[in-house]
Parts: structure tokens; sequence; C-alpha cells
């Protein structure tokens, strides 16, 4: 597999740029990115990146209710998918699986959101070697694939979303951005779970979600995803 050193740098600036918040300048970063990773043929980036420019529209999405970046960030995800599907590389396939699966569970298409973030998981431990096989990884997308079976129905799924935020915890992870990132996005997810199910617990885990944003200034986006939550449970 080819690596743009280009891609990958221009790609994190994206990154960067959209967790602060500046959300034309991460498109602006991704385009370039873009570019970068199709000259060098680096076609796993190239997937990759069109999963950021999804993340840029859910976010956008979130911010202003506009259905029209839903549908970017649908089509951003459909793209990234098939960028990897006809590059041939199986181990390309496991991140655009994962925000796949983060489109549909933004569109409440639950099922669906459930199948690919099992996809996703299935590909991490197949293909070991690939640089997000990494337990914390896994342990988060497992978080969301039983929040999507909790909404679609089984409640059973509950107690596998707490093992797996056990697992987060527990697990090595060296960028403590993400850890955090990750973390309070697990206990955010199980508060939406059960708000109305499970006072006590959802009060918990919300207290906890906001503990982790409040001590991380740098979660700017979690801030904001914590804000806008309709939690009358205080």
């Amino acid at each position: 597999m080819k690596d743009s050193l280009k891609g990958r740098r221009l790609h994190a600036l994206a990154e960067d740029a959209r967790e602060g918040g500046d959300f034309l300048k991460a498109l602006e970063y991704v385009d370039r990115a873009t570019f970068a990773y199709q000259k060098d043929s680096d076609i796993v980036g190239l997937s990759e990146v069109q999963s950021s420019r999804q993340s840029i529209f859910k976010h956008l999405y979130r911010k202003t209710g506009d259905l029209a970046f839903l549908i970017l960030e649908k089509h951003s995800a459909i793209a990234a998918v098939e960028i990897a599907e006809q590059s041939g590389i199986k181990e390309a396939l496991a991140i655009p699986y994962h925000n796949l699966g983060k489109y549909y569970f933004e569109a409440k298409e639950y099922i669906n959101a459930s199948k690919y973030f099992k996809k996703a998981i299935e590909n991490l431990e197949t293909y070991p070697n690939n640089r997000h096989s990494r337990s914390s990884v896994i342990a988060d997308i497992r978080g969301h694939q039983y929040a999507a079976e909790y909404h679609a129905g089984d409640k059973t799924a509950l107690n596998r979303a707490l093992d797996a935020l056990k697992e987060l915890k527990n697990s090595q992870e060296d960028s403590t951005y993400n850890k955090n990132a990750w973390v309070s996005g697990a206990h955010i997810r199980i508060f939406q779970m059960i708000a109305r199910d499970n006072l006590a617990l959802a009060r918990k885990h919300f207290g906890e979600a906001t503990t982790i944003i409040g001590l991380d200034k740098r979660q700017i986006l979690r801030k904001r995803q914590l804000e806008k939550l309709n939690q009358p449970i205080y």
C-alpha cells in the first residue's frame, strides 16, 4: 500500500480544524488532502478522508438542522466505502464502514447502523496489522453497535454497551484527546439510550460525560453536543 505523507499531513490539519469547530477550514484541508492522496495513489487515505468530509457534514447538520448537510453526510460516507471497495485493499474498509454506520445512526436507521458497525469490527479483527486495529478503537465501535441495537429495540444491548465502555476505559490509547472524546461519547450515547428508562443511571452517565468534557478544554464539539442535549432529568 502506498502512503502519502502530504495527504496525511493535510488530513491531520482537517481533523484539527473540524475538532476546533472551523468547518470551512476543515473542508478546505479535506479537498487538498483528497488531491494529495489521489496524486500519490494512496487509496486508503483517499477513502478515509471522505469519511472525514462526512464527519464535517455531520457536525454541520447537528449545528444547523439543515437536511442538506445530512444528505451530504450520507453520500460522503457512501463514497468512502465505494473508493475502499474498488481499491481491492480489504483493510481499507474498516473506517469507511464505521462512518457509514455513524451516518445511519444519525439518520435513525439503527438496523443498518448496527450492520456497518459490526462489519467495521470484523474487518479490524480480521486485519490486525491495520493501524486502526487497536483495542480502544474496537471498543469504541462496539459501543456504537450496541447503542444502535438498543435503539432498534434490543434492550439487552444496554449491558453490552456498559461492558464496551468498561473495555474502552481500560484500553491503551496514546491520544488522550481521542480517549476522552470516545469515553465521553460513550457516556452520552448511554444517557440517550436510557434517559426515559433508567433515570438514576442516565444521570450518572450524563454527569460523567460532563466531568470529562469539563476537564479537557479541547473537547469543543463534545461540549456543543452536551449543551444541545435535551436533558430534563436535572
